[in-house]
């Protein structure tokens, strides 16, 4: 690796890294370690167990909407497993940049092709969209308008995003074609390799399309959204049950509300270390703004991440020492 790009690695590691550490100087500049180190030693049992479980199903879910869009052919405890290594990249790296882990571990050890894997991770960031939308809209509509705009301006918001994601949904394969005629026939030589790979990636879109595996895949990515943010409300429900709070007292929607916007901040391509800083600024903001003690907003997202962040870290690592033990990679090649 060349100097220059050495340095832009080590800057973005050291910019995160003080990303991380001024938004918790921040944070904690008026908490008691103590007492959050307590309520962690106290974290209710029971939601811990729910989380857990939900944790693990919505494993298993993205993993066979995985399948189903690959056409069935891979085994689903493959696809887990690396579900699981996704899942721990996606959580260290910004902007989403360790969905390439997926497509690394699919091409390397289901024999499946690049186009197809990467088609298989946009068809999956979109039904994911389309499947959040509602959930959006029913949450700002039980709710209200105190997250930080009137309430229609938020509903439109939900309505957009459906049909925004919906469409690109459409596009994606005539969209890939179009780029793949144009770099044919406008592009400098050395680009000219990548036009029959978009070909390639077009005509994965289209067949998962043609195919009706869209329709069982976002029944599945609501189901998905539906456990992954349940996990959550359980794990915030472990976390704040020391302080008295109740399944009824806290409420799925205004957890829902704040763990959208604090994924949001973490996926930013200018984020905390691993995700740590910025989504728990942006979970203390939403929450403390949904009514909730800023102390209680701060405990909360600080806690509820990291004990999810190790959870994913544990099952993430364990998964990729199973899928690269030696005769796993026999097999693979």
């Amino acid at each position: 690796m060349a100097r220059s790009a050495r340095l832009r690695v080590w800057g973005a590691w050291l910019v995160s890294l003080a990303i991380t550490a001024g938004l918790f100087a921040w944070l904690l500049s008026d908490t008691d370690i103590g007492e959050l180190a307590g309520l962690a030693r106290q974290a209710g049992p029971a939601p811990l167990a729910g989380f857990a479980a939900l944790m693990a199903t919505s494993i298993l879910i993205r993993a066979a909407r995985f399948r189903v869009l690959l056409g069935g052919d891979v085994p689903l405890s493959l696809l887990a497993g690396i579900t699981m290594v996704r899942n721990l990249f996606v959580d260290l790296l910004p902007a989403r940049a360790g969905e390439l882990s997926f497509v690394y571990l699919l091409t390397t050890h289901a024999a499946r092709p690049v186009e197809e894997a990467l088609a298989t991770i946009v068809l999956c960031v979109l039904l994911d969209l389309i499947a959040l939308a509602p959930l959006l809209l029913v949450a700002v509509l039980v709710i209200g308008g105190g997250v930080a705009a009137r309430t229609e301006v938020l509903v439109a918001g939900s309505v957009g995003l459906a049909a925004m994601a919906y469409l690109a949904l459409r596009l994606a394969a005539p969209a890939s074609r179009l780029a793949a005629h144009l770099l044919e026939r406008h592009a400098p030589r050395r680009l000219a390799p990548v036009a029959p790979r978009l070909q390639v990636l077009a005509g994965s879109l289209a067949s998962a399309r043609t195919s009706g595996r869209l329709l069982p895949a976002f029944v599945l990515s609501v189901l998905l959204r539906g456990c992954k943010y349940g996990s959550v409300y359980f794990l915030m429900l472990a976390v704040l049950t020391p302080l008295g709070y109740t399944a009824s007292r806290l409420g799925f929607f205004p957890v829902f509300v704040a763990a959208v916007s604090a994924e949001i901040a973490a996926a930013l391509p200018v984020h905390g270390l691993g995700g740590f800083g910025t989504y728990e600024t942006a979970w203390t903001l939403t929450f403390s703004r949904l009514g909730f003690p800023r102390d209680h907003a701060i405990a909360s997202g600080v806690l509820g991440h990291l004990f999810g962040q190790l959870a994913e870290y544990v099952v993430g690592a364990a998964a990729l020492v199973w899928i690269m033990r030696p005769q796993a990679r026999k097999a693979a090649g």
